[in-house]
């Protein structure tokens, strides 16, 4: 998932691209806050071996690259404060004395609350429907940090990855924000343990439009 993102930005920043005049062009041009739930247990798919669920809270900054007929081009930073809930569930995957987590399989079918703290990074491609409308795809990575153990992962530094899919619609000085997508966080294998959380996400938002 890392690598395909990275060269989604990578092709992205070497496609020259052919762009209208548009006065928001090379400018920060959007300022929000978004609230979100994020689960392994959705309709989309689930996991037996562990509960988790996660609550995001996002700040955003958008900055628009180039305007052109059919889609706007944009890059978002995007800061996380995000609060989690995990337990393990199966007594099937801390498989035996030579697990490394062996004896702490008691604490880790204990229910978790703990933070984590990401800095994303990514592209957003915006089609408008109408002036005040539009819709767009989202593809985001970051690093972050993870307050606690789990069977899944190690506390310590780890990796967010995003894809997203929403709609946007503007006001005259701010505008609400819906979107869905999904979510991965693992440590791209800097410690032993590196399953990982697998998660469906629904968020809401709203923002300033900077003149």
């Amino acid at each position: 998932m890392k690598l395909k993102l990275l060269c989604i930005l990578c092709i992205f920043f070497t496609i020259q691209i052919k762009a209208q005049e548009n006065k928001y062009d090379g400018k920060f041009y959007r300022l929000g806050l978004n609230y979100g739930f994020a689960s392994v247990d959705n309709p989309i798919f689930f996991d037996y071996d562990y509960f988790y669920q996660v609550q995001l809270r996002k700040f955003q900054i958008f900055y628009k690259i180039k305007s052109t007929r059919f889609i706007d081009y944009e890059f978002i930073f995007q800061p996380e404060v995000n609060t989690v809930k995990h337990r393990l569930t199966s007594d099937r995957f801390i498989y035996g004395p030579s697990h490394p987590l062996w004896e702490r399989r008691d604490e880790m079918k204990t229910l978790k609350t703990f933070n984590e703290y990401v800095m994303n990074f990514g592209l957003i491609f915006r089609k408008h429907i109408q002036p005040d409308m539009s819709v767009y795809f989202i593809a985001s990575l970051g690093p972050g940090y993870v307050e606690k153990d789990t069977e899944r992962m190690t506390k310590g530094i780890g990796f967010s990855d995003n894809l997203g899919f929403g709609i946007s619609k503007d006001f005259k000085h701010f505008y609400f924000d819906t979107r869905i997508g999904y979510r991965h966080v693992s440590n791209a294998n800097l410690n032993d343990i590196n399953h990982g959380y697998d998660a469906m996400v629904i968020e809401i938002g709203i923002g300033m439009l900077l003149n």
